[in-house]
């Protein structure tokens, strides 16, 4: 899928000591796939015969009697019935699973406010691509399709890490992908911090304090308010911005 990289790209995330450490390390923490929020995040299916050909050209000394063909088929066959398929990355990497990280297009979106942010006790973080080229270069968009897709070959793995079923497509996906525990980012490329409708003030101006000490100075500050039936964004000063869309 070749899609224009977004200038802005935003980041739901709970009002929690996990926030703090990654503003003061400006680094983002990489999940693994099973603690995804949606089970069938980046899954995928494979035949028997399909696995029985990748674990071969993995491992070709573990596939070489009738006993270890019995013992691997009796093992993919019991993981499929119980609907376990992480353990089918393993053919992959020798080390560890790619991990990732998640952002979105839609900072606007109610949804994400209520599943990302807490149910708005969390905040959204704007990142100007253009001021991180390996941040932008590092995005990848999501692919949201009707079926999980059917891995044929190592090369499968990775770009399942990149696939949804279509019913999340509201999100407008971006990811990450990397076997390392962090991705670095610019401290310049964090423009904006918008707090959702329930964080208070005095928290706000707590966590301003914070970004100030760890040399967020440039950082501009936002929170949500609920005027006249409608959500709106406003400046730190309470000044009206703009509507949340």
């Amino acid at each position: 899928m070749d899609l224009e990289k977004p200038n802005n790209i935003y980041k739901f995330h709970s009002m929690n000591l996990h926030l703090i450490e990654m503003l003061t390390n400006n680094s983002f923490h990489m999940s693994e796939r099973k603690y995804l929020n949606d089970p069938f995040d980046s899954g995928f299916k494979i035949t028997l015969d399909d696995y029985l050909k990748l674990y071969k050209e993995r491992y070709p000394s573990l596939l070489t009697t009738k006993e270890q063909y019995e013992s691997a088929t009796f093992l993919f066959n019991a993981n499929m019935e119980n609907g376990e398929i992480d353990w089918a990355r393993g053919i992959e990497h020798d080390k560890s699973i790619k991990k990732i990280t998640c952002f979105t297009e839609n900072y606007a979106n109610p949804l994400m406010w209520a599943h990302y942010a807490q149910n708005h006790t969390g905040v959204c973080l704007n990142f100007c691509t253009a001021k991180d080229e390996n941040f932008k270069n590092s995005l990848q968009p999501v692919n949201y399709l009707e079926e999980l897709i059917e891995i044929k070959c190592i090369t499968d793995f990775e770009k399942s890490l990149l696939t949804k079923l279509h019913p999340w497509s509201i999100e407008k996906e971006w990811r990450i992908i990397s076997s390392k525990e962090k991705f670095h980012f610019k401290r310049d490329a964090l423009v904006e911090i918008i707090f959702g409708l329930k964080v208070k003030d005095d928290t706000i101006s707590w966590f301003k304090g914070v970004l100030e000490g760890v040399f967020y100075m440039h950082t501009s500050i936002k929170k949500l308010r609920i005027k006249h039936s409608k959500i709106y964004i406003l400046n730190e000063y309470d000044e009206i911005m703009q509507p949340l869309k």
